[in-house]
Formats: structure tokens, sequence, C-alpha cells
């Protein structure tokens, strides 16, 4: 018996023994891994051969948003800005490294990730190491949003349900920085539009509970009065008496204020081609006893006379120069006379524009006179044109024209002897658009049409209708990637000889690409000469790949014909390159016409001084 519990006594030193010697290399296994099984290296910074930081994640980011998070950490960590400077030292080193997790804390805090733990666990010189551990996004869980104020009434029930309804942060939404500061401005967006420029947020709170990362919204609005408009006043004439500007204005005083019509004011006075700059200011700090804001437009005066000369090249007509003469003050009755000599390679022409300023009807009138040649597809065409037009309406809305014109041409074809050609038509046309962005669309439409006919036997070789339409579609399909939509169709009625002006053609950078500039109609022997009708079409997708370039791939269709009966239309398809450049946009296209099997280069560009 004792020497069985001696033996059991040895085999149980021994056990316990080799119990703690594993036990010992377990810990200092464990110690040698890194804090968390989750965790990874996140991703390193390293300018230079001296300094470098490294980020070690864990927790519940998603792969997108630890992405936004790293480019986040990467651009706006002082001490990454810090590690360009080749004037960096050691303790400057250190007391950024120090002040690093702090920072680290402050921006992931503005995406949601409030009470970020940040580890520092190397601190060498020349290396620092940080181990995040992120807790779970804020999100809301509670919003109170009030609106006070004159806005209640009855009467601005539509403003009202308009501010109510452009909340964007709903319950269950991820707060961020960027959210929250939208949502305030979004909340007050529909007020200062319209009616209420003095509205105001009086209180806007986001409590973020640090346990459960809920977010308590409270927030309150002040609309405050509703704002009309009172008297206009223009500042900065120094040529042109107010009375000739005062149709301009179609501000009615008592009117609603609305920062539209304000817009419009500014793109009328702008329009008339002689101001540099124009200012639209409602003084709604300063109202009138009766809630009205004065309107003061404050302008630039361009120079009276200037002279441009401009160069530049298309795939359509070739390679251009263009001389330029404008008088701002013609006759001193404020008339823009606005002329000019272009010389391309296929097309040279003399115009002259002359646009009264709008009368106290609304009504712009303006006299052209035009000489052009051309030289398409072996066919020369010289044109004299005189013509007038009264437009009336909004050119960023609707627009409508009358006008009429008068024009001698004298064609050729294939080198045969002239052939002289003359009409007189009256025209009515209007212009629709709807865009969000004027310069820039990326969501809206554009539609033009217009109707020209010949009426008169006696002045014109007989009598027809030509009428022709156009639609242009914008739309994103995603934040970077937009859809452009054209189609255009046209049309010529009547037995009577039609001058090869008013005939249609196709092909070229706005209609068919892959094909050259007008070489899509009728084939008369070697040369290709205009059709009674038209049907063109476009398709495309822009992916933007930053701010100023983007790719595109289209898709184009269409032809002209003598008839209904003999169209048949081709197609074009290929990529391109888009840019945003800063005087205006540029594009090249590489185009395949399919009916031809053939490449073409298609690119417009130019640039004035």
């Amino acid at each position: 018996m004792l020497l069985g519990f001696t033996s059991s006594s040895r085999l149980l030193q021994v056990g316990i023994g080799y119990f703690f010697r594993h036990l010992l290399f377990t810990l200092a296994l464990f110690a040698s891994l890194p804090a968390s099984a989750e965790e990874q290296l996140w991703f390193e910074v390293q300018t230079n051969d001296r300094y470098k930081t490294r980020f070690f994640i864990s927790g519940s980011a998603l792969p997108e948003q630890q992405a936004t998070l790293r480019e986040l950490l990467q651009k706006h960590l002082t001490i990454h800005e810090a590690m360009s400077n080749p004037r960096l030292n050691a303790s400057e080193w250190q007391r950024l490294v120090k002040k690093t997790p702090q920072e680290i804390s402050d921006l992931l805090a503005t995406e949601g990730y409030f009470k970020t733990k940040t580890t520092l666990r190397k601190a060498g010189i020349g290396e620092a190491q940080f181990h995040l551990t992120l807790p779970p996004q804020a999100k809301v869980s509670q919003v109170n949003v009030s609106i006070t104020g004159e806005v209640q009434q009855a009467l601005h029930q539509a403003t009202l349900e308009a501010a109510q309804k452009s909340w964007p942060l709903p319950v269950n939404s991820v707060f961020t920085q960027a959210a929250w500061s939208k949502a305030k401005r979004d909340i007050l967006a529909p007020l200062l539009r319209d009616e209420f420029p003095n509205a105001r947020l009086t209180q806007s709170q986001a409590v973020v509970n640090p346990a459960s990362q809920a977010v308590i919204i409270q927030v309150n609005v002040d609309s405050g009065p509703a704002v009309k408009f009172g008297s206009v006043h223009i500042q900065g004439l120094q040529h042109y008496p107010e009375s000739l500007l005062r149709p301009l204005i179609t501000l009615k005083t008592g009117a609603p204020y609305r920062q539209e019509d304000l817009l419009t004011l500014q793109n009328s006075f702008m329009s008339t081609g002689k101001f540099r700059a124009v200012d639209v200011v409602a003084k709604t700090d300063q109202l009138n006893p009766d809630q009205s804001a004065d309107i003061v437009i404050t302008v630039n005066e361009l120079e009276q006379h200037s002279m441009r000369i401009g160069t530049g090249a298309s795939t359509n007509t070739g390679a251009r120069v263009v001389f330029n003469y404008t008088d701002r003050n013609l006759f001193d009755r404020g008339l823009l006379w606005d002329s000019s000599v272009r010389l391309e390679q296929r097309l040279q022409a003399v115009t002259s524009n002359i646009t009264f300023l709008t009368d106290d009807k609304g009504y712009r009138d303006s006299i052209q006179n035009n000489l052009i040649r051309t030289a398409v597809e072996g066919q020369v065409t010289t044109a004299i044109q005189n013509g007038v037009r009264r437009y009336w309406g909004q050119p960023t809305t609707i627009e409508q024209f009358v006008g009429a014109n008068l024009l001698y041409e004298f064609l050729t074809v294939d080198g045969e002897n002239s052939q002289f050609n003359k009409a007189a038509t009256v025209a009515y046309g209007f212009n629709m658009r709807r865009l969000n962005n004027a310069l820039a669309p990326t969501k809206g439409w554009i539609f033009n049409t217009q109707f020209q006919l010949a009426p008169l036997d006696k002045l014109s070789d007989g009598r027809f209708l030509q009428s022709q339409a156009r639609l242009q579609a914008f739309y994103p399909l995603t934040e970077s990637t937009q859809w452009l939509g054209r189609i255009e169709v046209g049309s010529i009625t009547g037995s009577g000889r039609v001058p090869a002006t008013y005939l249609f053609r196709a092909g070229g950078d706005q209609s068919v690409r892959g094909y050259a500039f007008q070489s899509l109609g009728v084939k008369e022997a070697d040369a290709v000469v205009g059709g009674r009708v038209l049907l063109t079409g476009s398709s495309e997708v822009v992916q933007w790949l930053t701010t100023s370039w983007g790719a595109a791939v289209f898709v184009d269709f269409g032809n002209a014909a003598r008839s209904w009966k003999e169209y048949e239309p081709v197609l074009g398809y290929g990529l391109g390159a888009r840019w945003r450049s800063p005087i205006g946009p540029v594009g090249v296209d590489i185009a395949r016409g399919q009916e031809t099997g053939e490449y073409r280069l298609h690119f417009n560009l130019g640039v004035n001084f």
C-alpha cells in the first residue's frame, strides 16, 4: 500500500509539471499573437524610408465601410501630412504619434463610429503601429422635428408639407456627420426657396448613447414671416439708361418671394450680353413694414466694343478660325450687334445679328443677315439669308418664336452648272427644357421644334412646309453613371422645288457617328444631296471615372431620304472619352459605321482668346 501510494504521488508530480510547462508555453504563444483573432493588418503608409505607420483593425465594419475609413485616415491624419516633410525629426515624430489615437477617434466619429478604441502597440523611431477596435456604426433611434412660425398657416400648407417630407434621416438610418449636416440643410431648403428666406434652426441636437450606439435627434425650425417682393433697384449702370433695362424685370411687387424668380431675373440680365457679372440680392434682413424685401440688382458692364479671334477644330467641318466683332450699344440705343467671319475647311460664313432688348411686353426681336458657303460630299452651296425673329417666354423653361426669312441660294452638284433657288418663308417654333443644371445637366430633357412655311409661289420656287423636332434626355443611372438619349425627326411636304438649305442630311458628330459630316442622304451620281425626310437617334452611357474625366459607349442610328418608303437607317457605334474642361465639355469618340465598315474619329473642341 505504501509503495502504491508513493508510485501514485510520483506520477502526480510528473503530470502537474507537464501541465504547467504546457500552460506557460500556451500563454507565451497567445501573448505573441494579435489581441483579437479577428484582428488584421488594415493598411500602412510609408512616404519614405524614414517613417511608416501601420494600422490593424477589428470590429464589425464591412469592407466598403473599411475602404471609406481608410481613405479618411490616409488623407486627414496630421502624422501622414507631416511624414512628407523632410524636416520631420524624432521628437516631433513622437509627439505626433502620441496625439494620433485621439485624432483617429475624432475622425471615425464623423462616420458614426463613436468610442473607437485605439491602442498604440509600437511607437519606435520611424514606425508606429495602431490597433483599432471599432464599435457598431451609430444609427438613428428617434427623430423629433418641429416646424413653427407663419408656415403653419393654412395658406402655406404645401410649403410646410414639402419641408416635413424633406427630412432625410429616418429611424434606423446610419448616422454620420455628413448625413447630419445634410439633414439640417435639407429641412431648411424648401422654406428658404419659397416665401421663408429667414427660416432658421432654433435647436439641433443629436444625442449618442455610447453603450447602444443609438442616436436621438431633436430639431426645431422657426420659419419666420412669409416674405414678399418689394421694389427693385438697379446699381452699376454706366452706358445704358435704366428705362431700357426695366422691361427685363419680371418680378411683381407684392408677389411671394421665390429664389427661382431671383435666378430668372439674373439670367435675364446676363442673357443681354452686356454685363460681365450680375448680382441679384433680396434684402431679407431688412424687411419693410409690410414684410416685403427690396431687390437690388448690381451689374458690372462689359466694354462697349470688343474684337475676338477664336481657333478650333471639329471632325465635321475641320479646322477653323473665327473673327468676331461686337458692339453692345449700337446707335446708343442698347442694341447688341454681333458679327463674325468664320473660315473652316468645309464651311465659310459671314454673319451679322442685331438683337433688341426685351420690350415692356416681353418681346425680344432680332435681325439676321448671313452669307454661308458649304462644300460637302460633292455639293457646293452658297446661301444668302436675311431674316427677322421675335422671341418671348423664358429661355430656361419654355420659349417661343415667330419669324420671316428670305433665301437666295446657288447650288452646284458634281461641278455642274449652278442652280439658282429662292424661298420666302415664315416660321414658328418653341423650345422647352427641364434641367437640373443649365450648363452641365445630369437629369432632365430639352425639346425643340420649328415649322417653316413657304406660302407664296411668287416669292419662292414652290410652296412647301418644313417640320422638324428634336428631343434630348439626360438621366443619372448612378451617382457616377449617366445616360444620354437623342432623337430627331424632320419632313418636308409640298410638291414645289425646295432649296438645298431646307433639305435634310445626316452623319457627323451631333448626328450619326461613324459616318462623315452630312454624308448620309440621297445619292446623285458621285454626290450626296439632301432628302425630304430625316430620322436620327442616339443612346449613350457615360461612366465618370473622376469629377472631370469619363468614358462613354454609344449607339447611333438614322438617315435622310427622299421619302419614308425609301428610308433605310444605318448604324454607328463606338467608344469615347469625356472631359469637363475649363473651356467647356470636350468629347473624343471612335465610331464604326456599320454600313461602310470604316472607323472614324470624332471630336469637338475650341478655344477663344
